[in-house]
């Protein structure tokens, strides 16, 4: 059951303002919106009271969940109010503001950021300000215009730190609003070009019936992929079996058996849904499996299909010249976290976010130092490491924003040896230097002097006594 807002005073003034308006409890609980608000995002009150804001952005086609991901405060808000504003309301009394108090109290405490309402074909930008209600809540009052380029600029987070992760946020829901949609790319996420061709790829592969063959590190996200090809396109409600098979680990009768079977259960299925066998570590597939590849993929319906994944490249396996072929129809490179970094800080951005969904904390992102560290990482795991050390950080965090000292000690004391390897990699020695440079000049001109130090020592503009001297100083005369 929605929770209500229980002052009746306070709720009919809100509702009388020409600007949308709603509050929040202290749990991030949307407790009552106006009719300005209903307008403004073109979603129904009843859809949006009671939804708990999380920090999170979201791929939900449902618009009262878009909606609700878009309204969320940032978690610096409730951090403001919690070390600015909570002391100076207990020391003002238990007595709850109603309209004639509410604007002096406007004025006694702000805090401003900019609400964004995604609207497929534009964006509707607002400056919204955040004014506290009680000890933990608070009202956000919406300005009635569209914010201009100018306010936008001037309406940023108070320091740098949290510019930076405003931005990385923002970046992270438009991508996962206009790009994830049907095809469930969530961990497929990045700007770089490598994510780019796999996502060109994989929405090939989800418009073909052609077995698919993922090849990538541990770690990479190839069974994702292979989930996302899978659902990419089918009802969400109804869709079509997925089938893992443990190559590296069935016997050759229990994965022919188990190949039969499920060709044999679905092919006289009459419906749009799509099936997949997905045969992981299919490098380890013996030689002697190919008959019965070469039946399913020749005898088989377009409804049936194979993805398999592999770490290893198809020139590598054993078998490559026969199986990799037919299970490689369409072939899908996962490049390693380290050869993508550009892609991690949204990778970093999107876990953090899941962690806001699933706990009552909520963290807005990382501080810029935080970010070079994670950036910087080998990830020998590549995004399943990267997963563990957000969950890790998240808990570990106290603030809004997870710093350097809330990273796991291992990763920090991973950084710092590979910082001292390069300080120390780098570090020069001057008299040593502009000796072997000496050395190798007086080398060259003897060379070209024939072994005369006298015509040495005019190429070098020396006399002859001072270039003596200087090669028996390196050791050039015995």
């Amino acid at each position: 059951m929605a929770k209500k807002f229980r002052q009746p005073n306070l709720s009919k003034f809100l509702q009388t303002l020409k600007q949308p308006v709603y509050v929040l409890d202290g749990s991030s609980c949307l407790i009552f919106c106006n009719n300005e608000l209903e307008k403004w995002t073109g979603c129904e009150a009843e859809n949006l009271i009671g939804q708990r804001l999380r920090y999170q952005s979201t791929t939900s086609r449902l618009k009262y969940e878009i909606v609700a991901s878009a309204l969320v405060p940032p978690p610096e808000v409730f951090e403001y109010i919690a070390k600015n504003v909570t002391k100076n309301i207990a020391a003002a009394g238990s007595a709850q503001p109603d309209g004639k108090s509410l604007a002096k109290k406007i004025e006694q405490q702000k805090f401003y950021n900019i609400i964004s309402i995604d609207r497929i074909n534009i964006i509707s930008r607002r400056v919204a300000e955040f004014i506290p209600l009680d000890p933990s809540g608070v009202i956000v009052l919406v300005d009635a215009e569209e914010a201009s380029a100018a306010e936008v600029k001037k309406i940023q987070p108070l320091e740098m730190q949290r510019q930076l992760a405003a931005e990385v946020h923002q970046t992270l829901a438009v991508f996962l609003r206009r790009q994830a949609g049907r095809f469930r790319w969530e961990r497929m996420i990045g700007g770089s070009q490598p994510m780019q061709r796999i996502r060109r790829q994989g929405r090939l592969a989800v418009d073909s019936s052609a077995s698919v063959l993922i090849v990538g590190e541990v770690g990479t996200g190839k069974e994702h992929l292979a989930s996302a090809i899978h659902y990419g396109g089918q009802d969400s409600d109804h869709p079509g079996a997925l089938i893992p098979i443990e190559c590296s680990v069935l016997s050759e009768e229990l994965i022919t058996s188990t190949i039969y079977a499920f060709r044999n259960k679905f092919q006289q299925e009459q419906s749009s849904r799509r099936h997949t066998l997905l045969l992981k570590d299919a490098d380890k597939l013996p030689n002697s499996l190919l008959g019965t590849i070469v039946d399913f993929v020749n005898t088989t319906p377009n409804n049936l299909r194979i993805i398999s994944t592999s770490t290893i490249a198809p020139k590598e396996w054993a078998n490559h010249e026969s199986i990799s072929v037919l299970l490689g129809t369409i072939t899908i490179e996962l490049l390693p976290l380290r050869n993508r970094r550009e892609d991690i800080p949204l990778l970093a951005q999107m876990f953090l976010e899941e962690q806001n969904r699933e706990l009552d904390r909520q963290r807005a992102g990382f501080t810029a130092e935080a970010m070079d560290v994670i950036t910087q990482h080998s990830w020998h795991r590549n995004i399943d490491e990267l997963e563990e050390m957000v969950i890790e950080a998240h808990g570990n965090s106290n603030s809004s924003l997870v710093t350097l000292s809330d990273l796991p000690l291992r990763l920090r004391q991973f950084f710092e040896a590979a910082a001292k390897s390069d300080r120390d990699d780098k570090s020069i020695n001057l008299d040593l230097f502009m000796r072997q440079i000496e050395r190798e000049l007086i080398e060259r001109a003897m060379k070209l002097a024939r072994g005369n130090k006298s015509k040495a020592a005019k190429m070098l503009g020396l006399n002859r006594p001072k270039l003596y001297r200087r090669m028996q100083l390196l050791e050039l005369i015995k």
